[in-house]
């Protein structure tokens, strides 16, 4: 009896030791921001590279600016390549390439040589085929005048109730309200992805210094344009687009979490659903 105790004590101990690790991940993986981080310029050649890790670096996936490989690693050390080929297949594949490309070659010149020995009959007749050339067509059974015709598909009926339902259920004012709501949570979550910290240097020029200016001058209508590190330099003489940058932030599951249960629990937006697949039953 003992040891049939200290089998379940010590298997208690690994389950319960299990459960608390997919705990502490879980816990992890929700509160524990992703962070991201883009840099790139495109002053002579496009050169970009971008890091996005989890847990102090712990987990990354990584892409360096002389480089086209994406790499998955683990404590820093490369795991897994997620994207990009390595210098030695790239030479391997292309002379793959060459060599399949020399056997179609091969097989059509010496496919040519049975074509000229069977064309040594007068030109305009075919020999061996067992069948006389009448010229006139075979008769499908079952088609009686569709050939050379094409079926026009029926157009579904313009129905104005659907029309008038649509407008009725937009300019609602519940719908209104719904829709002023979704507004709002759009504005909050875009406002939540964007980069934390963005840092810049932007030279614009098209060559002509009017559209330069109007160009310009649309740019310092969007808030972009007055973060703390952007800086914007217009060329008016040269056709120019040169940039350097980076940008950096963070993003948390716990966030979308929140968002979704919210979202959920709200009644008026599961009444809307609802109206809207009624709609949808309605138009079909």
């Amino acid at each position: 009896m003992a040891i049939v105790l200290a089998i379940l004590k010590w298997i208690g101990i690994v389950l319960g030791g299990v459960l608390g690790m997919a705990l502490l991940l879980g816990v992890l993986v929700v509160f524990v921001p992703v962070r991201y981080r883009l840099s790139g310029n495109n002053q002579d050649v496009l050169r970009y590279q971008f890091r996005v890790s989890w847990l102090c670096r712990l987990v990354s996936i990584v892409k360096k600016a002389d480089s086209k490989e994406i790499w998955l690693r683990l404590l820093g050390i490369p795991v897994v390549r997620l994207a990009g080929d390595s210098p030695g297949t790239a030479g391997e594949t292309s002379a793959g390439t060459q060599g399949t490309d020399r056997e179609p070659v091969e097989e059509r010149a010496g496919s040519k040589e049975p074509d000229s020995r069977q064309q040594s009959g007068k030109p305009g007749k075919n020999y061996g085929t067992g069948q006389a050339q009448t010229g006139k067509k075979k008769s499908v059974p079952g088609k009686k005048g569709t050939s050379g015709k094409k079926h026009k598909k029926r157009k579904k009926a313009f129905s104005f109730d659907i029309l008038s339902g649509i407008i009725n259920f937009v300019r609602d004012t519940e719908n209104k309200r719904i829709f002023r709501k979704m507004r709002n949570e759009l504005r909050l979550l875009l406002r939540y992805l964007a980069p934390r910290k963005v840092r810049g240097c932007f030279v614009i020029g098209t060559g002509d210094p009017s559209s330069t200016g109007l160009l310009i001058g649309g740019i310092s209508l969007l808030p972009f344009a007055y973060q703390e590190g952007i800086e914007i330099t217009p060329d008016f003489d040269d056709r120019v687009f040169a940039a350097d940058g980076m940008i950096k932030g963070q993003i948390r599951v716990f966030y979308f979490i929140r968002l979704c249960i919210r979202l959920y629990r709200d009644k008026e937006l599961r009444k809307l659903w609802n109206k809207i697949q009624k709609l949808k039953k309605e138009a079909a």
